[in-house]
């Protein structure tokens, strides 16, 4: 039987194998979760050869980027790789995380204009900022770690919230850190919350909502980005 994974270093909580199973009934195919805490460049390929394909979550989306023989223009975008398959004896690295969080704006018809804080400058965070400037928006990426760059997205850090936080149309959490403010008081023309995280109600989104804010969870992100991957696999 041939193998799809979702490789990470904590995937026993995820819902791809469910909802990529339910997809792939009747095929010989099964969608499995592999669990490594690191993995170089050389390990990850070979772990690749015995896959038809991989879903990429934390923290592998870097060397999934560096190990793939050809990259999407959403993957080079967002200098990250949530998808590898299998084409032509090539190892394609993509990026659907960028195309569920753009389908998913347009989905609740959010407002084409505004800024936005994007918590995190992992993969995810940057494919969050990739589909809101192609969206029209204006994203930033905040970061704990001053050392990150990007060429594309504004980079803040955590202590440079107060400088914006008149301007902010919404807020997307793209880690698991909660947002390091007791209320989102200071945020006085927000509008949304996000979180990606799609299990359980977080911290974030129950601080946001008592605050007044529409709150979006992770799902529908999930939703559309799974299907984006399944549509890589059978095409």
């Amino acid at each position: 039987m041939r193998k799809i994974g979702i490789i990470g270093s904590s995937v026993s909580n995820s819902a791809s194998p469910e909802f990529h199973n339910k997809k792939l009934a009747g095929n010989i195919i099964k969608y499995i979760p592999i669990q490594k805490q690191s993995l170089t460049k050389s390990q990850f390929v070979f772990l690749m050869k015995g896959l038809v394909a991989a879903n990429v979550t934390s923290p592998f989306k870097d060397v999934a980027y560096a190990s793939a023989d050809w990259l999407t223009p959403e993957a080079i975008r967002c200098k990250s790789v949530n998808l590898l398959y299998w084409k032509r004896n090539l190892l394609i690295g993509d990026n659907t995380d960028t195309l569920g969080f753009g389908a998913e704006l347009l989905r609740r018809s959010i407002s084409k204009k505004g800024t936005w804080l994007v918590l995190g400058s992992g993969g995810a965070g940057r494919a969050c900022c990739d589909a809101l400037l192609a969206h029209g928006c204006n994203p930033m990426l905040v970061s704990r770690n001053k050392k990150d760059k990007s060429s594309r997205f504004t980079l803040l850090d955590y202590d440079d919230f107060e400088n914006y936080s008149e301007n902010v149309f919404g807020i997307v959490n793209a880690t698991p850190v909660e947002l390091p403010y007791d209320n989102f008081s200071m945020f006085k023309n927000c509008i949304y919350a996000w979180d990606l995280n799609y299990k359980k109600k977080s911290k974030f989104l129950m601080l946001a909502e008592s605050s007044g804010l529409n709150t979006v969870d992770g799902m529908g992100m999930f939703k559309f980005q799974a299907r984006y991957a399944y549509f890589r696999w059978v095409l």
